[in-house]
């Protein structure tokens, strides 16, 4: 039977689009010019530091092709998807908060963007828990009291 995802999911497919969208372009900067994009977080350039956030640009281009690939899983696996980027995403706004060197834009503006995807991933899953197929029965044994 073909069911027509919820909103939630819906909303949590679209938001793991954009993010995945912005990742890509984090990855492209991160791989083409990390000297500049150090320099633009308040970091001092190396060549040890450029090494590191080339890595980090190829960890971000698989973590946004699976983001992008991932919206067309069941429901059950896009609400797990969801969950990961709670926690993926907390972990990269602390580790933007603890990040050393002086407090530029681009920091100021990672920093909203890691809490607003986390903290809108995390309230669509909040959202959804009545819509979750495996917590249904339990919420129906409630409505029935």
């Amino acid at each position: 039977a073909n069911v027509e995802p919820s909103f939630v999911i819906r909303a949590i497919r679209s938001l793991l689009a954009l993010g995945s969208l912005v990742f890509a372009l984090s990855a492209l900067a991160l791989l083409v010019m990390p000297s500049t994009f150090a320099t633009l977080l308040g970091l001092t350039p190396s060549s040890d530091l450029d090494w590191a956030l080339r890595m980090m640009g190829a960890i971000l281009v698989a973590l946004a092709g699976q983001m992008w690939l991932v919206r067309h899983t069941p429901d059950p696996s896009t609400r797990g998807a969801a969950a990961v980027m709670v926690l993926g995403g907390g972990l990269m706004t602390v580790m933007t908060i603890w990040l050393p060197g002086e407090w530029s834009s681009l920091r100021w503006v990672y920093l909203g963007f890691g809490l607003n995807f986390c903290l809108l991933y995390l309230i669509l899953l909040l959202l959804g828990l009545r819509d979750a197929p495996e917590l249904r029965d339990v919420y129906d044994e409630d409505d029935e009291e």
